[in-house]
């Protein structure tokens, strides 16, 4: 009979910046010192600014390379751990956040990915989840996964990896999450969606109101990269639902498709350039 999952098989992966000092890590851990757990922490940073580690459980990759993708990468390439804890340096862990982890692994061992909820510091949900667990959840549930609310198991994860054309400090600063998800799902990895709550994170807050011409734009190489040549489908009800949702006027949908396709073809150019 096989061992179920243990606490020391967790690995959190910590994506930061421009840091020289660990005590970032104490606010994300205020119930116990950080060391208590394995942690691999990239550091996008300049050569003026080194991050050391002192604790053998508490690893430290510097990087000069820029883009949330790219640091992903980097953890999952060098993780020793099993399951995987993906993260960023603004959020507080729960106290029995380990725990949570370990009976969802025990009762999914054969998940490549668990999403867990997040709650904000008022101690509300961050976003509406679904009431229980789900297994292999559809598109529009997988979409809205966040990348701090995942914990991947590595002996199932094979070749998958974030697409680094996507995601903060790249070409197309949205949507990675559910890119990688979906190189997941197209390879019949088991997703699971799990009622439990690991994190708190700040809300999100916009002070500057994303343009028709970006956000379509983005959205164009983001259903090219998951649907292909069947993309334009997706894009005409996501601009449909926006309408619904009063988010795009009547008088913007030539500059949606416009810039939609603008996207696709800007997207297709860099995965040649890649190849």
């Amino acid at each position: 009979m096989q061992e179920g999952f243990k606490k020391s098989d967790i690995e959190i992966l910590v994506a930061t910046m421009n840091r020289d000092s660990l005590d970032f890590l104490a606010s994300m851990f205020p119930f116990i010192h950080f060391s208590q757990f394995n942690i691999l922490v990239i550091n996008q940073t300049s050569e003026s600014k080194i991050l050391k580690s002192d604790y053998p459980s508490v690893r430290v990759i510097n990087s000069f390379e820029k883009g949330l993708s790219k640091s992903r990468n980097l953890a999952l390439s060098n993780a020793k751990g099993v399951l995987l804890l993906i993260t960023d340096d603004d959020v507080i862990f729960e106290p029995d956040f380990a725990d949570k982890i370990i009976t969802a692994y025990n009762n999914s061992s054969e998940a490549a990915l668990i999403s867990f909820r997040v709650k904000t510091p008022q101690g509300k949900l961050f976003k509406k989840y679904p009431g229980s667990r789900v297994k292999n959840p559809g598109y529009m549930q997988f979409f809205n996964i966040m990348s701090v609310e995942m914990v991947i198991n590595k002996k199932h994860l094979g070749d998958v990896k974030f697409d680094e054309c996507f995601g903060l400090g790249s070409k197309f600063p949205m949507g990675e999450e559910a890119v990688f998800i979906n190189e997941l799902y197209s390879k019949k990895r088991l997703i699971v969606m799990e009622p439990e709550t690991i994190v708190i994170h700040p809300e999100i807050t916009t002070n500057s109101k994303v343009s028709v011409q970006e956000k379509y734009y983005i959205q164009g190489a983001f259903y090219t990269r998951l649907f292909g040549s069947k993309y334009y489908k997706w894009l005409l009800l996501k601009i449909v639902f926006d309408l619904k949702q009063q988010k795009i006027k009547l008088a913007e949908i030539n500059t949606a498709f416009k810039y939609a396709r603008l996207g696709s073809k800007d997207l297709l150019s860099l995965h040649e350039d890649n190849d």
